[in-house]
Protein backbone atom coordinates (compact mmCIF):
# COMPACT_ATOMS: atom_id res chain seq x y z
CA UNK A 1 0.00 0.00 0.00
CA UNK A 2 2.86 2.57 0.84
CA UNK A 3 4.49 1.81 -3.07
CA UNK A 4 1.16 2.82 -4.46
CA UNK A 5 1.09 5.46 -1.79
CA UNK A 6 4.15 6.87 -3.42
CA UNK A 7 3.23 6.11 -6.88
CA UNK A 8 -0.21 8.21 -6.14
CA UNK A 9 2.15 10.90 -4.90
CA UNK A 10 4.04 11.47 -7.57
CA UNK A 11 1.34 11.10 -10.03
CA UNK A 12 -0.74 13.82 -8.59
CA UNK A 13 2.54 15.96 -8.78
CA UNK A 14 2.90 14.98 -12.70
CA UNK A 15 -0.73 15.73 -13.50
CA UNK A 16 -0.20 19.31 -11.25
CA UNK A 17 3.23 19.83 -13.29
CA UNK A 18 1.26 19.21 -16.60
CA UNK A 19 -1.63 21.73 -15.65
CA UNK A 20 0.73 24.55 -14.69
CA UNK A 21 3.15 24.10 -17.13
CA UNK A 22 0.90 23.70 -19.84
CA UNK A 23 -2.10 25.27 -19.19
CA UNK A 24 -4.05 21.93 -19.40
CA UNK A 25 -7.50 23.48 -18.19
CA UNK A 26 -9.14 20.24 -19.04
CA UNK A 27 -6.84 18.59 -16.25
CA UNK A 28 -7.83 21.03 -13.01
CA UNK A 29 -10.91 18.57 -12.23
CA UNK A 30 -9.18 15.06 -12.37
CA UNK A 31 -6.39 16.61 -10.38
CA UNK A 32 -8.76 18.09 -7.76
CA UNK A 33 -10.64 14.64 -7.46
CA UNK A 34 -7.30 12.58 -7.82
CA UNK A 35 -6.38 15.00 -5.01
CA UNK A 36 -8.74 14.18 -2.38
CA UNK A 37 -8.67 10.75 -3.36
CA UNK A 38 -4.59 10.25 -2.03
CA UNK A 39 -5.11 12.70 0.79
CA UNK A 40 -8.04 10.46 2.09
CA UNK A 41 -5.78 7.51 1.25
CA UNK A 42 -2.80 8.39 2.63
CA UNK A 43 -4.58 9.10 6.18
CA UNK A 44 -6.13 6.00 5.90
CA UNK A 45 -3.09 3.93 5.25
CA UNK A 46 -0.67 6.03 8.06
CA UNK A 47 -4.53 5.44 10.33
CA UNK A 48 -3.99 1.85 9.80
CA UNK A 49 -0.52 2.04 11.13
CA UNK A 50 -1.35 3.65 14.30
CA UNK A 51 -4.55 1.64 15.09
CA UNK A 52 -2.30 -1.62 14.83
CA UNK A 53 0.18 -0.13 17.31
CA UNK A 54 -3.00 0.98 19.68
CA UNK A 55 -4.05 -2.36 19.53
CA UNK A 56 -1.03 -4.97 19.74
CA UNK A 57 0.40 -2.40 22.63
CA UNK A 58 -3.00 -3.10 24.52
CA UNK A 59 -2.55 -6.75 23.67
CA UNK A 60 1.05 -6.99 24.57
CA UNK A 61 0.26 -4.73 28.30
CA UNK A 62 -2.31 -7.41 29.01
CA UNK A 63 -0.15 -10.42 28.06
CA UNK A 64 3.05 -8.38 30.59
CA UNK A 65 0.92 -8.29 32.94
CA UNK A 66 -0.10 -12.08 33.11
CA UNK A 67 3.45 -12.93 32.59
CA UNK A 68 5.09 -10.48 35.23
CA UNK A 69 7.73 -8.94 33.63
CA UNK A 70 6.07 -6.05 31.70
CA UNK A 71 9.54 -3.96 31.66
CA UNK A 72 10.68 -4.78 29.24
CA UNK A 73 8.34 -5.71 27.15
CA UNK A 74 6.76 -2.07 27.94
CA UNK A 75 10.10 -0.25 26.58
CA UNK A 76 10.49 -1.93 23.56
CA UNK A 77 7.18 -1.38 22.85
CA UNK A 78 7.42 2.21 23.82
CA UNK A 79 10.79 2.40 21.65
CA UNK A 80 8.52 1.17 18.44
CA UNK A 81 5.58 3.73 19.31
CA UNK A 82 7.92 6.54 19.76
CA UNK A 83 9.74 5.87 16.27
CA UNK A 84 6.15 5.56 14.41
CA UNK A 85 3.68 8.16 15.87
CA UNK A 86 5.47 11.15 15.29
CA UNK A 87 6.22 10.27 11.49
CA UNK A 88 2.59 8.33 10.87
CA UNK A 89 1.16 11.71 12.66
CA UNK A 90 2.13 14.46 10.04
CA UNK A 91 2.84 13.11 6.68
CA UNK A 92 -0.98 12.82 6.23
CA UNK A 93 -1.17 16.34 8.17
CA UNK A 94 0.93 17.47 5.37
CA UNK A 95 -0.80 15.63 2.60
CA UNK A 96 -4.37 16.86 4.10
CA UNK A 97 -2.92 20.25 4.50
CA UNK A 98 -1.48 20.16 0.34
CA UNK A 99 -4.85 18.91 -0.72
CA UNK A 100 -6.44 22.02 1.17
CA UNK A 101 -4.20 24.60 0.04
CA UNK A 102 -4.74 22.76 -3.58
CA UNK A 103 -8.64 24.22 -3.19
CA UNK A 104 -7.37 27.70 -1.98
CA UNK A 105 -4.77 27.77 -5.22
CA UNK A 106 -7.81 27.07 -7.71
CA UNK A 107 -10.17 29.03 -5.83
CA UNK A 108 -8.19 31.90 -4.31
CA UNK A 109 -9.68 32.57 -1.45
CA UNK A 110 -6.79 33.62 0.81
CA UNK A 111 -4.61 34.94 -1.75
CA UNK A 112 -1.99 32.84 -1.08
CA UNK A 113 -0.97 31.49 -4.84
CA UNK A 114 -0.55 27.80 -5.78
CA UNK A 115 3.45 28.08 -3.86
CA UNK A 116 2.39 27.49 -0.89
CA UNK A 117 0.54 24.24 -2.22
CA UNK A 118 3.37 23.09 -3.78
CA UNK A 119 5.98 23.89 -0.98
CA UNK A 120 3.30 21.76 1.71
CA UNK A 121 2.88 18.91 -0.94
CA UNK A 122 6.67 18.61 -1.99
CA UNK A 123 6.94 18.09 2.10
CA UNK A 124 4.47 15.64 2.12
CA UNK A 125 5.88 13.69 -0.20
CA UNK A 126 9.17 13.82 1.31
CA UNK A 127 7.79 12.89 4.76
CA UNK A 128 5.62 9.85 3.58
CA UNK A 129 9.09 8.81 1.83
CA UNK A 130 10.63 9.03 5.17
CA UNK A 131 7.44 7.72 6.88
CA UNK A 132 7.10 4.15 4.77
CA UNK A 133 10.39 2.76 5.56
CA UNK A 134 10.61 3.85 9.41
CA UNK A 135 6.69 2.07 9.40
CA UNK A 136 7.62 -1.07 8.04
CA UNK A 137 10.99 -1.81 10.10
CA UNK A 138 8.72 -1.29 13.09
CA UNK A 139 5.78 -3.13 11.96
CA UNK A 140 8.01 -5.99 11.61
CA UNK A 141 9.85 -5.48 15.03
CA UNK A 142 6.51 -5.35 16.57
CA UNK A 143 5.45 -8.43 14.60
CA UNK A 144 8.38 -9.91 16.12
CA UNK A 145 7.43 -8.68 19.97
CA UNK A 146 3.93 -9.72 19.15
CA UNK A 147 4.93 -13.47 18.17
CA UNK A 148 7.70 -13.52 21.34
CA UNK A 149 5.13 -12.51 23.97
CA UNK A 150 2.72 -15.28 22.27
CA UNK A 151 5.28 -17.60 22.76
CA UNK A 152 6.14 -17.19 26.45
CA UNK A 153 2.58 -16.80 27.22
CA UNK A 154 1.99 -20.38 25.70
CA UNK A 155 5.24 -21.74 27.01
CA UNK A 156 4.20 -20.18 30.69
CA UNK A 157 1.38 -19.87 31.29
CA UNK A 158 -0.66 -22.67 29.32
CA UNK A 159 1.83 -25.14 28.34
CA UNK A 160 -0.55 -28.36 28.39
CA UNK A 161 -2.19 -26.63 25.34
CA UNK A 162 1.08 -26.26 23.02
CA UNK A 163 0.83 -28.78 20.68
Amino acid sequence: MAVWAVLFLLAEGVLGVLLKRFGAAGLVGWHMLFGVFVGVYICILHVMVMFHFIGSGKAMKEHALVLGDNAEILRRLRRLKMRVMPAATFAPILVGAAVILGGEAQMKVWGVGGWLHWVVGAAGLALNLYAFPVEYRCLVANLELLHEVDERMRREVSPGLNP
